[in-house]
């Protein structure tokens, strides 16, 4: 790398001046190990590098270099030309505009040995830059100067925290290529990959190698393609109109209900005018209602229904009995001289012998989850543990931040009042009240209670338990009649012991 001889140190030509000293920090980090330093010679972060090496001397300025978007101008401007006057080299590119804007940050990454660029806001350029020196194989950091920047998101790697002398930066370590990375197989790979080998010797070592409960995979489980699938009873009989997420939404009710209306349709043998009819009954008179009518026929007409005397185990057929051979769409084949059949088996995936992945929601790294685990996949790049709140967005997770982060019950109360006014989905206001609610109550137990309080509190644990019942209609009518100074958490906190001193109490 020391062959390159020089850093490019870049950024916005919008940096504040405020942002000089960092600029001029990371330039002297590397003149001091020997190293040039690189710039476009715009403004901004460009030229408070610039202005750095010409402090630094002749030496500095000889092992650095400008390049420049079009031609070598007539006439220098100030640092310029002092910079070329102490023996600096100037490189002048070809053509105007963004066209040549863009070569000479293309030119600059691919003759440097590395590339740091300060971002202030979009940073469009220097996020050019520094995508050049990542494709051409460049260390490449960013400082986050202001201005809202954020880091760029690129493929094939993630962005580490690290420091350039006192800056604190940020390095992109690139992801080792697929074909280096080792296969690690899934649980469904070992017990359903067979070794290679004479086939009769391979399988039954393969068999003798397994567990009980693998074994049981194994003689259940079908491999097709990278997909186990398992035979399971065939639900293919089940009229469309009767599945129940179709249910659910024409009779708008919870699966339960709807699972439990289809069973009752399918003992009546209904069609689609018999359900139209009870859907109208359902949203005129509710859905309990309406299936406890129909239990009550279904009952009605099992008894009037003439069945055998014969035991009913002797006509009973065993599942899976004739799931031989798995047809190209994933179904139980027919076989030769087997009479036809409306449903027999249906097949499900278990899962699959090659290791699924999964995208980090923060960083986007892909990565391969441990399916043997308990505990939930984290991001081995930022640590973001794959969570539903994680799937639903960085708006989303600032919600529930700002909640967990709540430090008062104040603060608790004006975020849950801009809660009611933010456009989340019915599953996402859920989920954010809840980790309302948990909040609220770890702060209440942190509650200080007032002498009022106290006073009330001790009442409740030292009372007779036969005085107790007496006791919680007085404390009812104080918190109703009375303005004692007593706040909300603390009668919550008195209540909780009365409870508790009750259900300890004999009968």
């Amino acid at each position: 790398m020391a062959a390159h001889r020089f850093v490019a140190v870049v950024g916005a030509r919008v940096l504040p001046e405020s942002a000089a000293p960092q600029v001029a920090a990371v330039v002297q980090f590397f003149l001091s190990r020997g190293w040039g330093i690189g710039s476009g010679g715009a403004r901004g972060a460009d030229a408070f590098a610039l202005h750095t090496v010409l402090g630094a001397g002749s030496a500095a300025c000889a092992r650095s270099v400008v390049f420049l978007p079009g031609a070598l101008p007539a006439r220098h401007g100030g640092s310029l030309r002092a910079f070329a006057a102490r023996g600096g080299r100037v490189v002048a590119g070809a053509g105007a505009g963004r066209s040549a804007l863009l070569a000479r940050s293309r030119r600059l990454a691919h003759a440097s040995a590395g590339v740091v660029a300060f971002l202030w806001g979009p940073s469009r350029g220097s996020v050019f830059t520094v995508r050049e020196a990542i494709r051409a194989g460049k260390p490449a950091a960013v400082v986050l100067a202001g201005g809202g920047a954020k880091l760029p998101s690129f493929s094939g790697g993630a962005w580490v925290a690290c420091s350039i002398g006192p800056v604190a930066a940020f390095r992109w370590v690139a992801r080792p290529d697929e074909a280096e990375r080792p296969v690690r197989k899934t649980w469904l790979a070992r017990v359903f990959e067979l070794p290679e080998g004479e086939p009769t010797h391979a399988l039954l070592s393969h068999i003798s190698a397994l567990t009980p409960g693998e074994r049981l995979w194994f003689e259940r489980g079908v491999v097709v393609g990278d997909t186990v699938l398992v035979a399971d009873e065939a639900l293919s009989d089940i009229p469309a109109f009767l599945a129940t997420p179709r249910l659910m939404r024409r009779f708008r009710c919870t699966a339960r209900e709807a699972a439990g209306l289809a069973e009752l349709f399918l003992a009546l043998d209904a069609g689609p005018a018999v359900v139209a009819h009870h859907e109208a009954e359902v949203r005129r008179r509710g859905a309990d209602a309406v299936i406890g009518d129909l239990v009550h026929l279904v009952a009605r007409l099992a008894l009037v229904e003439q069945v055998a005397d014969t035991e009913a185990l002797e006509d009973a057929e065993c599942l899976g009995d004739s799931a031989e051979l798995v047809a190209a769409d994933g179904q139980v084949a027919q076989l030769a001289g087997q009479p036809e059949r409306v449903a027999q088996v249906a097949w499900h995936a278990l899962g699959t012998v090659r290791p699924e992945r999964a995208t980090c929601t923060v960083c986007r790294a892909v990565y391969e989850p441990d399916d043997e685990t308990s505990d939930l996949p984290a991001c081995p790049e930022c640590g973001t543990r794959d969570t539903w709140e994680a799937r639903q967005g960085g708006r989303f997770r600032g919600v529930i931040g700002a909640i967990d982060r709540c430090a008062s019950l104040e603060e608790m109360a004006a975020v849950g009042k801009r809660l009611y006014s933010l456009e989340l989905s019915h599953d996402q206001a859920g989920v954010a009240w809840s980790h309302y609610h948990l909040r609220k109550q770890a702060l209440e137990v942190g509650v200080v209670l007032g002498q009022p309080a106290r006073v009330l509190l001790a009442e409740v644990e030292h009372a007779n338990r036969r005085f107790l019942p007496r006791l919680g209609a007085c404390l009812y009518r104080v918190q109703r009649t009375t303005t004692i100074p007593v706040s909300d958490p603390e009668w919550r906190r008195i209540w909780q012991a009365y409870q508790a001193r009750k259900l300890g109490r004999p009968a």
